[in-house]
Parts: C-alpha cells; sequence; structure tokens
C-alpha cells in the first residue's frame, strides 16, 4: 500500500493509505486534514484506487490540483509523483523505507522540499525565539532525529536555548542529557561531527555511554563570518535504523549555513528596534525638558538675566527655572535655579519634573533657599529610585544685586568683578538631593552683593566637562578665563561666547550631556 507524505514548509507528516479511498482537504472529515494552508478547499481532491491502480480527482477545488507542476482535473498516479494543494506538497510514495533507488529517491525529495521549506521561512520576519524554535524543528524533521538541541554560544558559556524531541515537546533539563564535549569540540573546530556508532566511536566521552546513544550529529552554526561560531544543532538517536548519514550531514550543513545567517539578521533587528525604543525614549525626555524650560528671560529691575539650555543627543536631566516669590512691600524676589538629574534619558527627565513642580510649590512657603531646598530633598527622596540624585543650585535676587545662595553639590558658581576685572569661586558644597532623608546639616548658604558691572555665572558639567575629538574636556580653566574676558558684557553675549568656544573645542565630537548656563549681571 502507498503512503502520503505531507509537506509543508519545514514540517512534514506521513499518512499511510488504507482502503480504496482516501479525501484530502481542510474540512476535518477528510481522511488526510491539512490546516492552516488557506489554498486549500474544504474537500480538496481524492485519491481511488481502482484494479491495483490510484487515481487522483480534483472536487472542484477553489485553486485547483497539480501534480508535477501540471494542474489535472483527473490523473493517474505513480510513486514519487508531487502533488501540490495550495502551499501544501504531498508526496505519493511507497510505504516502508526500503533501500531501493525508488525509496532512496523519494527520501531525497522528502529532504530537499523539507529544506527549501525551511529556507523559505527562515526568511520570513521572526522573534529570534520563534526563530530558533524553527530551526530546531526543521533540523529534527530534515533528519528524523529523536531529539535536538538547539545551542548558542555566550562568551564562554553555552546556552541551550531549544530542546525538542520528535514530537516536538520540550526536553526538561537538557544540559544534563546531552554531551557538552561533542558540542564544545564542534564550537572549537567549527567541523560537524557525525557517528552512527556513538557507543565505538564516541567511547571516550562518557556522557555518550551513559545516555545509550547510538547515532549522533552535531553541526555548527556559522554567520558571515565562517571563523566565528554562533552555536551548534545538535541531534541524536538510541533507534537501530536511525538514518544518520553523510548525505544527512551535509543537507543539515547548508540548512545551519542559511540558519546561522538568520539568526545574525534577527538579532541586528532587535538591536535596530532596541536602538529604536531608546531613540523614542531620548526624544520623551528632550521634549519633556524643554516644555518646562523658562519661555524667556525674566525681567527684574537693576539686574539683566540670560538663561540657556542646548541639549545633547543622549538627553541627560539638566534644568534651570525662574520662580517668582511673594511680594513683600511692593517688591518680588526672584529664584534663579539650575540643577542636573544623574543619568539619562526618561528617569532622568522624570525626576527633572518632580523637582521642578516641588520647588515651584515649595518657594511661596520657603523664603529662604536653604529652606525650600532641605524639604525640595524630603519629599523628593520618598519618590525616586535608590541611586538617582540631583544637584542643584538655588539664588534669590533682589533689585539691588543682593543674593541669598545655597548649593546641594553643584558646580561651583564664578562671580566676574568689574572693579578688578577679576574671577572669584563661591565654594557652598552641599550635598545632592535625593540620598538621605534630611540634609540640613549639610546645607551652606552664602550672601554676594554684585556691584555694577559684576556677573555671576551659573553652570552644569556638560560645560566643563564637553569633549573634543580626543575626548579631552573643556575643562575649568577655560570657563575662568572666557568669563574673565567677557565678563563686562551682558549676560546674552557672554553665553554666547561660552557657546562659541565650547563648540570649537567640540569640533566634530558628539556631545553626551546636556550643557546649560545661566548669567546674571548687574549693569
Amino acid at each position: 500500500m502507498p503512503r502520503l507524505i505531507v509537506i509543508r514548509g519545514a514540517h512534514h507528516q506521513f499518512h499511510e493509505m488504507a482502503g480504496n479511498r482516501t479525501t484530502l482537504g481542510a474540512h476535518s472529515d477528510n481522511d488526510v486534514v491539512i490546516e492552516g494552508d488557506p489554498g486549500v478547499s474544504r474537500w480538496h481532491c481524492t485519491i481511488q484506487e481502482r484494479n491495483g491502480k490510484y487515481v487522483l480527482k480534483d472536487r472542484n477545488s477553489r485553486r485547483g490540483t497539480f501534480v508535477n507542476g501540471t494542474r489535472v482535473e483527473s490523473d493517474e498516479l505513480t510513486y514519487g509523483d508531487r502533488l501540490r494543494l495550495g502551499d501544501t506538497v504531498v508526496i505519493f510514495g511507497s510505504r516502508g523505507r526500503g533501500d531501493t533507488a525508488e525509496a532512496r529517491a523519494a527520501r531525497r525529495l522528502i529532504k530537499a522540499l523539507i529544506l527549501q521549506g525551511g529556507n523559505k521561512e527562515l526568511n520570513a520576519s521572526h522573534s529570534l525565539s520563534q526563530l530558533l524554535e524553527l530551526i530546531m524543528d526543521t533540523a529534527i524533521h530534515l533528519t528524523g532525529a529523536e531529539r535536538g538541541f538547539l545551542i548558542l554560544v555566550q562568551g564562554e558559556q553555552l546556552e541551550f536555548r531549544v530542546a525538542r524531541n520528535i514530537a516536538s515537546r520540550e526536553v526538561k533539563s537538557p544540559e544534563f542529557k546531552i554531551s557538552n564535549k561533542v558540542i564544545r569540540t564542534v564550537v572549537k573546530t567549527g567541523s560537524p561531527i557525525l557517528t552512527s556508532n556513538a557507543q565505538q566511536d564516541l567511547r571516550e566521552m562518557k556522557s555518550i555511554a551513559a545516555l545509550e546513544l547510538r547515532s549522533l550529529l552535531c553541526v555548527p552554526l556559522r554567520g558571515r563570518n565562517k571563523n566565528k561560531v554562533l552555536g551548534t544543532l545538535y541531534l541524536d538517536s538510541q533507534a537501530r535504523d536511525s538514518s544518520f548519514d553523510e548525505e544527512g550531514k551535509d543537507l543539515l550543513m547548508a540548512f545551519s549555513d542559511q540558519a546561522a545567517l538568520a539568526i545574525e539578521n534577527a538579532r541586528l533587528q532587535r538591536a535596530e528596534r532596541e536602538r529604536e525604543a531608546m531613540l523614542s525614549e531620548l526624544r520623551v525626555a528632550s521634549r519633556i525638558q524643554l516644555a518646562l524650560l523658562p519661555r524667556e528671560d525674566p525681567d527684574l529691575k537693576g539686574m539683566e538675566i540670560s538663561g540657556r539650555m542646548e541639549t545633547a543627543q543622549e538627553v541627560g536631566g539638566d534644568y534651570f527655572d525662574y520662580i517668582w516669590g511673594p511680594t513683600v512691600d511692593g517688591k518680588r524676589n526672584l529664584y534663579v535655579a539650575i540643577g542636573d538629574v544623574s543619568g539619562k534619558g526618561v528617569p532622568a527627565g522624570l525626576v527633572m519634573v518632580m523637582a521642578r513642580s516641588i520647588l515651584r510649590s515649595l518657594v511661596a512657603r520657603n523664603p529662604r533657599p536653604g529652606d525650600a531646598l532641605r524639604e525640595t530633598n524630603r519629599l523628593l527622596k520618598q519618590d525616586i529610585k535608590p541611586g538617582m540624585f540631583m544637584s542643584m543650585l538655588l539664588a534669590a535676587v533682589d533689585e539691588n544685586g543682593r543674593l541669598l545662595l545655597a548649593g546641594c553639590g553643584h558646580e561651583r558658581p564664578l562671580i566676574y568683578r568689574a572693579a578688578t576685572k577679576t574671577v572669584e569661586k563661591i565654594d557652598l558644597g552641599g550635598l545632592v538631593l535625593g540620598v538621605i532623608d534630611d540634609i540640613g546639616p549639610h546645607l551652606a548658604e552664602a550672601r554676594l552683593q554684585l556691584e555694577p558691572g559684576d556677573q555671576l555665572f551659573l553652570y552644569t558639567d556638560g560645560v566643563t566637562e564637553a569633549v573634543d575629538e580626543e575626548r579631552k574636556h573643556f575643562g575649568m580653566d577655560r570657563v575662568e578665563d572666557i568669563l574673565r574676558h567677557h565678563g563686562d558684557q551682558p549676560p546674552g553675549r557672554l553665553l554666547d561666547a561660552y557657546f562659541d568656544a565650547i563648540g570649537f573645542h567640540a569640533g566634530g565630537a558628539t556631545q553626551h550631556d546636556d550643557i546649560t548656563m545661566i548669567s546674571l549681571r548687574r549693569p
């Protein structure tokens, strides 16, 4: 009696024909049910036995029935004929494995179709996990192995990604049911290992004897760089009539090369998706920053003030703000804030948003900068995750050039003194926000008086740490030198001088941190 081998993509199944009539189609009442192929009709075709001959009849199927590439209504079949129903191939063959020329030709045809279908499916879009399962299932169908394992190399470690038996069920704890020495040998040499007499050929490997294996085939997964092994396909069997042979090895090697390329492509696609997700996150963080920056410089009688931020490609958590305090005797103090959150991206942007909201609500109730920062830290510490923190400097400014500053681990303010054309450093110290519950004991305040022509310069570490193409920092000496030479200019021009100098220093180097500056001058 004949048998039908139904092949769809990389998968195949056998159907032993019994009786004198066999029906094929998508409906569950057929003898051979073909699922998941939209090109197969509910009642597609019939194979009828008549006087020892087998005749195929199409049953008015939508897309027709083909024999060896020709559409037919009725046709007498011979062993080895290839039927196509939709995208499904059905081989009309003889029962039993046998070693006749006809049987060998049929087996080669089946494997060639499985390989063709497998390679086609490799080129479809898959996640990496789906791709690895497809590769493993195809390898088992190609070789008829009882078990198959797909192992990837991660540094010096072997990572068991898929473990299957011939029934497509998962093999539990695969690392204890396989010869690791065989795998490591294939990874090291890049050459396959094949044996149909494992107990004799690999008797020095104790794991082979313990597992009672008879046949074993392990091939490398080699990507574009053939000297680099990504992993292995390991297949074995305890059956006496296993068909592991040189032909099967060559077939699996051809498939494994295509599979390795597909794995590399899947990894590249995953890396690209992760990169796009990261860029999307950075764009979100950038929008958060820009939306919350002051739209214009404040108008405070008796003072000139200008602030500016230049965001980097890798968005950080730089922050600057102008906050008007409560009115006292008809006058209002202006609070100038500048800060920098640790880390980058959306997490840093969210901490910046929280700090801004907290600080703005507190200034009205805590007119002293130190008190406002102490309470800001208490509230911020409750919500940010461990390891994140924020430096900040807050200055209260009036129209007479008087300032009260408090710092929390931020960069030291600089003052240009017009009378002497010198630069002073104000060392406030302090502890960054978000590390301990109470920063009060670490807070220091400083009172300053800006005389006519004096200018206060505030900045984040993106200024001093701007790099050139050799990764050399802009540095504090340059910061002081520019202030010394341009401190007599209005704040907007002073900031222009800084940005011009930083841009010249950087050349073509990409900056990885925001650059934020504020300058206050008493004209």
